[in-house]
């Protein structure tokens, strides 16, 4: 038996250590928590926990398919590895010289530095056109770099040192699993703990029974909140001082900007919070010296999730607690990508072009694309106006190649399916964006016979192209090790040593306020954002629905069984989650005649998908909502809820604006 730590894979900032063990010919047997691992500490979530479903699964992908006759009635049949190479370099090769008619379409199936960019080496070289990747978070971290520059934040693994904990918009209990047990630690001994957020989330609920509290705002207030706490502050002689003058971009116009309005009753109206709360609130941020304050990304998931972060961020420059705010982490690792990505690659006069991510289902609609490369991303059901993605990936004249490792809703739609490894099957570096851990994880079992990985696969598709050696020659040991010296060439021997034995090291983060910002300082007052069009200065700007029209907010909420779509096809993981259902608060269902188990249809002008009512008087009147990623066979409609969202941008970051979502919500007919 042999036992390989590694890293979880998945999308989600814990980044939990590993232990693999597999048997002597080097198959896959269990895996578990690696309690040598100083931030998860052994324990596993009950997702990863069970991931060997995954390995073991009968219906994962072993073989390639190719599709035979047309995208609508022709049938995935099972292929040789060299029969999808020829189909892919037939339908291909056409398009080097127009490189640009290539679309590049991946995201965060896998978190590993080499499997998720390695294949951008082929792309440079093609001159394809790529994704921006803003499907996520990006709104939230451009609201915080627009402040305060590299996004490092408070070490979590010292949270327990804290004498009070806010977290803001973060479902703990769902999102960051790994906190939960030091911040139940601090409430139980009586430091004051609040969760901020939209209903009464588990985090909250679980809050309140350990002796904190919660506080519910309304959807899309967020910087109204802390734009009345800042301008408390200042009346109440909170603010530092000190730290505005000596590290502060703006300080004095911005004290005016706060003084000017956002006074407590006009933040209680805006945020239904009582304006007594207000008051506890800015006082226990103001006079808690070891303040850990804990944001989650649910506020930027809306037309103004950029201006919320801003609008925080102020907040704690104001209070001179900048280094007491944790949003992510993943400045702490400035890691080498180049080493990966090859960006050098390029021909001249062939830079690469960049679409908007969220704007996918626009752009193959649009019919300039005459091939389309999926890898570690299912967007026929994760990217907004989903119908419209699947219709544009169900164009005669667009050529689908998917790497998957199971039949996704995506690579049903493909003209060539790819299959693919496992993550304790092949090598890759993985950084968290959580915390400040990093890891080298060696490949710890052997796949099965047919999938390969998404490096495999990207080498094998550029030699079938004939495209620059670099792309095709690559070894994911080799460029493992590569990316860790070129990135750890500042740090000492022993910790790469440890890095490249496997061990996860902590990352001491080279930061300063402001660092990252066009000034060098914590930016109150931000030119550039005035350049794109943005108020230079945290303000609110009420959520208009990103143009959807509808009674209810849609609140898509993380489920506590599954992650994204990436266990959708584990038995285990559907059982656990049950049919889906849509929550309401009992006065809105009774008032739209929706007892509990009723179908009901959520529809706005993109799109209508059907659930069975479940009663939840946790929900405010004025929401409703989805737990996890609905996969299309759980509606009538055969669609996702991302059907409902609109493929609009942000105020910053370009990023999706699904919490701004809004619906009608009525009994399902027919």
């Amino acid at each position: 038996m042999k036992t390989t730590p590694v890293a979880c894979p998945l999308d989600c900032p814990d980044a939990c250590g590993v232990l693999v063990d597999a048997d002597d010919a080097g198959r896959f047997v269990a895996l578990r928590g690696n309690p040598e691992h100083g931030y998860s500490r052994g324990h596993l979530c009950g997702k990863t926990a069970i991931y060997g479903d995954l390995i073991r699964a009968e219906n994962r992908l072993l073989t390639p398919l190719v599709r035979r006759g047309d995208k609508r009635t022709g049938e995935l049949v099972p292929a040789s590895w060299d029969e999808a190479l020829a189909r892919i370099a037939e339908r291909v090769g056409p398009l080097k010289e127009h490189g640009e008619r290539i679309l590049v379409a991946f995201y965060a199936g896998t978190m590993g530095r080499i499997q998720r960019f390695f294949p951008l080496r082929m792309f440079h070289a093609l001159g394809a056109t790529l994704t921006d990747g803003g499907l996520c978070d990006s709104s939230t971290s451009a609201g915080y770099e627009c402040v305060l520059g590299n996004v490092v934040g408070a070490d979590l693994e010292r949270a327990e040192e804290s004498d009070a904990v806010v977290l803001w918009g973060c479902d703990m209990a769902r999102t960051v699993q790994h906190l939960q047990p030091a911040v139940q630690r601090l409430a139980k001994r009586g430091v004051p703990v609040v969760a901020i957020d939209i209903y009464a989330s588990d985090t909250i609920r679980a809050l309140e029974r350990w002796g904190g509290r919660g506080l519910i705002v309304k959807p899309g207030s967020d910087a109204a909140l802390a734009l009345a706490i800042t301008r408390v502050a200042f009346e109440r002689g909170w603010a530092d001082r000190a730290f505005l003058e000596r590290e502060c971009l703006g300080a004095e116009v911005f004290e005016a900007h706060v003084r000017a309005g956002h006074d407590l009753a006009w933040a209680s109206a805006q945020t239904g919070v009582a304006e007594s709360e207000i008051v506890a609130l800015a006082e226990l941020l103001a006079r808690s010296p070891k303040l850990l304050l804990k944001t989650g990304v649910g506020f930027g998931r809306r037309r103004n999730g950029a201006m919320s972060m801003r609008a925080i961020c102020s907040l704690a420059a104001v209070l001179g607690k900048v280094d007491h705010l944790h949003y992510e982490s993943y400045s702490c690792f400035e890691l080498a990508d180049d080493v990966v990505q090859m960006p050098q690659l390029q021909r001249a006069g062939r830079e690469c072009r960049s679409f908007k991510h969220v704007q996918l289902g626009r752009e193959l609609e649009s019919g300039k694309f005459g091939a389309i490369f999926v890898w570690a991303h299912n967007p026929a059901v994760v990217c907004p106006e989903a119908a419209r993605v699947r219709a544009g990936m169900q164009r005669e004249d667009l050529f689908v190649v998917v790497h998957e490792q199971f039949l996704t809703e995506s690579a049903q739609l493909a003209d060539v399916v790819l299959p693919s490894t496992m993550f304790v099957e092949h090598s890759d570096v993985y950084r968290s964006y959580g915390h400040r851990r990093l890891q080298l994880a060696r490949k710890a079992s052997e796949p099965p016979p047919g999938p390969r990985s998404v490096l495999e696969t990207f080498c094998a598709i550029a030699k079938a192209l004939e495209l620059p050696r670099e792309t095709w020659d690559a070894d994911a040991e080799r460029l493992c090790e590569e990316l860790v010296h070129a990135s750890l060439a500042r740090k000492d021997g022993e910790q790469r040593a440890e890095l490249l034995a496997g061990k996860p090291i902590k990352v001491t983060p080279r930061r300063r306020p402001g660092e990252g910002t066009p000034s060098g300082k914590v930016e109150l007052y931000s030119a550039a954002a005035a350049a794109l069009g943005q108020p230079p200065m945290a303000s609110y700007v009420p959520d208009d629905g990103a143009g959807t029209r509808g009674e209810f907010w849609l609140v898509s909420a993380p489920s506590v069984h599954t992650h994204n779509s990436t266990f959708s096809h584990s038995a285990r993981h559907v059982r656990r989650i049950g049919q889906q259902r849509v929550k309401l608060n009992p006065g809105d269902a009774a008032r739209l005649g929706l007892p509990e188990g009723a179908l009901a249809t959520l529809s706005n002008q993109h799109g209508r998908v059907s659930f069975p009512v479940e009663l939840c008087a946790d929900m405010p009147p004025g929401l409703v909502r989805i737990d996890g990623l609905p996969r299309a066979e759980d509606t009538p409609e055969g669609l996702g809820v991302n059907a409902l969202v609109a493929g609009e941008v942000s105020d910053l970051g370009d990023s999706n604006t699904l919490y701004s979502t809004r619906v009608d919500v009525c009994a399902r007919r027919g």
